[in-house]
């Protein structure tokens, strides 16, 4: 033993400070794991909730039919089919707007919380829609019913893509922009097909009872939201978020508003949004009355047969596109995606008579292959190009603009598409599609290519250019 014990008393500091550092690592690790775990959560939970929106989407191609056989054209006329089609959409405007400013304002993970219990409220009274009457309440009752879903559906568009882009630029920022798609594209127009599938399983398991059938359509609606609810109270709000937002700090309306360089890229992202959405959703809504009329005999079961078969086509698109927006770029993908409009709208206005008359199978096929282009060209990379257009701290803000002109556009092209058809025959609506492509392959031209950016360095820079501008509040990370 060594003189007053000083050795051994150093040797066993030593090893309380490495039992201190050992456990300090531990903890880090941990953090870093619990982090990782709820990134994961969090970008989960969107694609589940972009599955549900999807699903609530087109859950108005099969309610068209239901309300025209069990009602008549007499009692749910072209008026109230455009009527409950808009619902959604208008619902979607408002719930884009306001959620995507109280997402930049307050908390991702809030936002989306509403969201969720929107689309429940919404989908829950969809279902009880035949315990009213008169026929005409009814209707009027479904479509308060459908607009209530539409705002939670909105409002999940700029929360959850804000949300997935700031977690998967956490641990996965070389993938984001396939992931981004993956889980909001795909997701989304994958709802479809199972909606549509279930509809015809159904039909199949009850001998075309149509009150059932739309009551299992809508009560997996319900079931749906609820699940992303419980992803979603383990999701937190990603790093970036929380370095740069307007939480605890005065948004500098003024000053945002001379930012030429992100209102000009917020002119490109909402003229591209609304040119897509015009043309994706009234023949996404409408494409059930279109086969309906071609098909003989309007034949319900054949009817959801085609329409399964439309509604896969646009899958494998998604898949194409989101390997392509890191190989080409965004931009490219959209301009490729457009061009498919312009090719595939025009053969199918030019040949219309004669596929719906001689060839329901090539009809369904191109008109498949329209929808597939568009989902894998503007539909996969518009949403990608809005959130990497705009910093953390107005992201939502700028996606919630861009997209609410897509929903603008929706209901305006839901609202004129009927029209459009009456006043210049079924096949005019393809040759707009054909027109449309042409400008929006202009408009993707101008766009700023996303795939290189620094989220980190963007906000860096746009929290420059606040100080520069006279903007002197500090910011406070938030917890």
């Amino acid at each position: 033993m060594e003189e007053n014990g000083l050795p051994a008393r150093t040797e066993q500091k030593a090893v309380e400070v490495n039992e201190a550092v050992s456990s300090d690592s531990e903890s880090d690790n941990s953090s870093r794991r619990a982090t990782r775990n709820e990134t994961i959560w969090t970008i989960f939970g969107c694609a589940l909730a972009n599955f549900s929106d999807g699903y609530q989407q087109s859950l108005a191609s099969s309610t068209n039919v239901v309300m025209n056989h069990l009602l008549g054209t007499k009692v749910y006329t072209a008026t109230f089919q455009t009527r409950l089609s808009n619902a959604l959409l208008i619902g979607s405007i408002v719930g884009i707007l306001i959620l995507g400013y109280a997402s930049d304002l307050f908390s991702r993970k809030s936002g989306m919380l509403i969201t969720s219990t929107l689309v429940v409220i919404g989908s829950l009274l969809s279902t009880l829609v035949f315990q009213v009457s008169p026929a005409k309440n009814m209707l009027w009752f479904l479509i308060i019913a459908r607009g209530i879903a539409g705002v939670g559906v909105g409002g999940e568009y700029p929360t959850s893509a804000a949300a997935a882009l700031e977690g998967s630029n956490e641990y996965f920022d070389s993938k984001r922009g396939p992931i981004q798609v993956l889980i909001s594209t795909l997701m989304a127009t994958s709802g479809g097909p199972v909606c549509t599938f279930v509809y015809l399983m159904t039909l199949l398991a009850t001998s075309n009872n149509l009150k059932t059938a739309y009551h299992a359509i809508n009560g997996i609606s319900i079931v749906l939201p609820f699940l992303v609810i419980i992803f979603r109270l383990k999701m937190h709000d990603g790093r970036l978020f929380r370095k740069s937002n307007f939480k605890q700090r005065a948004v500098p309306w003024m000053i945002l508003l001379k930012q030429k360089k992100y209102l000009i890229r917020l002119l490109g992202t909402s003229s591209a949004f609304f040119l897509y959405d015009f043309v994706n959703f009234p023949n996404s809504i409408l494409s059930s009355a279109i086969i309906n009329n071609i098909v003989p005999n309007h034949n319900v079961r054949q009817v959801a047969l085609w329409q399964l078969i439309l509604a896969l086509f646009p899958v494998p698109g998604v898949f194409l596109g989101a390997w392509l927006v890191n190989r080409i770029g965004r931009r490219w993908t959209g301009i490729i995606g457009f061009s498919g409009y312009i090719i595939i709208g025009f053969i199918m206005g030019g040949a219309y008579t004669e596929l719906t008359t001689k060839s329901i199978p090539a009809f369904v096929v191109l008109y498949g292959l329209l929808q597939a282009c568009g989902h894998m060209g503007p539909g996969a990379t518009i949403g990608l190009i809005s959130v990497e257009s705009f910093p953390t701290a107005v992201r939502g803000m700028g996606y919630g603009v861009s997209a609410g002109f897509g929903k603008a556009g929706a209901a305006i092209g839901t609202q004129v598409f009927t029209p459009i058809q009456a006043a210049a025959g079924k096949s005019a609506t393809f040759y707009v599609a054909g027109g449309i492509g042409i400008i929006g392959v202009v408009i993707y031209w101008l766009l700023p290519e996303g795939r290189d950016v620094d989220l980190a360095a963007m906000d860096e820079e746009f929290e420059a250019s606040l100080r520069e501008a006279g903007y002197s509040e500090k910011m406070i990370e938030s917890s």
